[in-house]
């Protein structure tokens, strides 16, 4: 997960066991994970010896491996398994290692354990999930009424409040959830139909004994355990890309809105912090640029595994070792974006100030809309855009401040005062505080593994509810 020097660097963070979550104990433990079931389910179904299955599954113990002689047979064997397989035929003994790994290949262990690994970390980042969420809950009900300009295409649109900005980075994190929770019953899945999986070495008895062993590690199955499937784990790659895209634009946002020039979020600081070993005044938004390469890392991840998922025939090596490597760098590369993005949120700082006064710098302009609905009620709005149009350019070109051009036009005396009441109050036309309040309340106890669905978001109830 990084040179030792970028280690260091993040030392400070807490992974929740996550940078662990593909390491070499993991990694094996795993593996006789599934082989313990393996031979539980065989003895179960009077495959094996029942004596065999129990002392098969009694010896899948990482503490009992003797890592010097599987170094070993790794050295000779250049094998992914083969070694581990030995270690535990040696450990079973004569009687027993005969049943080790009884009628299945190496593809069934290594997919089935790294997509176990993959289930494990996945209710850690479903915990960061959560915390992100409540976070940007409380800002949006703290900001439900903290005006700002909303901006398209870089420039000034109409008014918003951050709190409604923030309620549609929540609104895209529960969609991802719901991505994500539906490709998971795909992607977590035991495959476990032998050489080229259609159970030649165990036949009719092949899809019992896969059910059992997914019930025994709490995984789905695959309906045709084919070792050429991997659409599946795409699906999985790219709904964690999807995420890793949310907390992308998070970031972008808050790197951009950082510099002198706007002024309105920062990053948390911490007391001590270098920006700069020849700058002394800079503090760098260090958690947000993190975010956007450990994202761009994951985008490049899950276009390798696409590109490789279509390899022909019942396996290929080349794909295989592709979607081994690339998962575990998969959930490496959004660890990092999940545990920089909660840092981000949790500790963000909001200039209100700033924001108002970047809200000012169009001088009234920025009500064009609502300047426009309110001739068009009169003049038709077709009518409407053209005049506020030519008093926006006017006041572009110096002729006259926005407001002043507005008050020239037919009833545009009124509309002036009405933006200026809306300017000295900090009022925004819409309904960005209830979208804020909304969301925001729906996140703000939030757990990992239960959001809002689709129904619960829609914002007719609450409208309903507030009136």
């Amino acid at each position: 997960m990084g040179t030792e020097f970028n280690d260091a660097l993040t030392s400070q963070y807490d992974y929740r066991g996550l940078r662990e979550a593909f390491a070499p104990p993991a990694m094996y433990q795993a593996f006789l994970d599934v082989e313990k079931a393996v031979a539980l389910a065989q003895g179960e179904l009077g495959m094996i010896p029942v004596a065999s299955a129990e002392a098969i599954a009694g010896h899948c113990r990482y503490d009992l491996l003797d890592m010097e002689r599987l170094d070993a047979s790794y050295r000779t064997t250049r094998h992914p398994l083969m070694p581990l397989i030995n270690e535990l035929v040696r450990l079973c003994g004569s009687e027993h290692g005969g049943y080790v790994h009884w009628g299945i290949t190496t593809q069934n262990i290594i997919q089935t354990g790294l997509l176990l690994l993959a289930k494990r970390a996945q209710a850690v980042l479903d915990g960061f999930l959560a915390n992100i969420l409540q976070h940007l809950g409380h800002h949006a009900r703290t900001h439900a009424n903290t005006v700002m300009a909303g901006r398209t295409h870089y420039r000034h649109a109409v008014p918003i409040t951050f709190g409604f900005k923030v309620a549609v980075w929540i609104e895209e994190f529960l969609q991802a959830a719901d991505r994500l929770k539906e490709a998971e019953k795909r992607a977590f899945v035991v495959m476990s139909g032998g050489a080229v999986g259609c159970f030649s070495a165990l036949g009719r008895e092949g899809p019992a004994f896969q059910s059992r062993v997914a019930a025994l590690l709490g995984m789905g199955e695959m309906a045709i355990p084919s070792r050429a499937i991997r659409t599946h784990m795409c699906e999985y790659v790219n709904a964690l890309s999807l995420i890793a895209s949310i907390c992308h634009k998070i970031a972008e946002e808050i790197y951009q809105s950082s510099s002198e020039e706007y002024g309105e979020l920062h990053e948390g600081r911490i007391e001590g912090t270098i920006g700069s070993s020849t700058m002394p005044q800079k503090i760098n938004p260090i958690l947000c640029y993190g975010i956007i390469a450990n994202s761009n890392k994951l985008y490049s991840c899950a276009g390798m595994l696409m590109a490789a998922a279509y390899r022909p025939f019942e396996s290929d090596g080349s794909a295989n070792q592709m979607f081994e490597d690339g998962l575990a760098e998969v959930i490496a590369a959004i660890s990092e974006i999940l545990v920089r993005t909660e840092l981000l949120v949790r500790d963000l700082h909001v200039d209100t100030e700033r924001m108002r006064a970047n809200l000012d710098l169009s001088h009234g302009a920025i009500f064009g809309e609502f300047a426009m609905m309110r001739l068009g009620q009169t003049l038709g709005k077709h009518r409407g855009h053209e005049l506020v149009h030519d008093a926006a350019m006017a006041a572009a070109g110096g002729k006259a401040p926005f407001l002043e051009e507005l008050a020239l036009l037919p009833g545009g005396e009124a509309i002036r005062v009405e933006i200026e009441k809306r300017l000295e109050t900090s009022s925004t036309s819409g309904i960005c505080a209830e979208y804020a309040l909304h969301f925001g309340s729906l996140v703000q106890d939030i757990v990992a593994g239960s959001m809002p669905t689709a129904e619960q978001r829609n914002i007719n109830a609450y409208l309903k509810a507030d009136r």
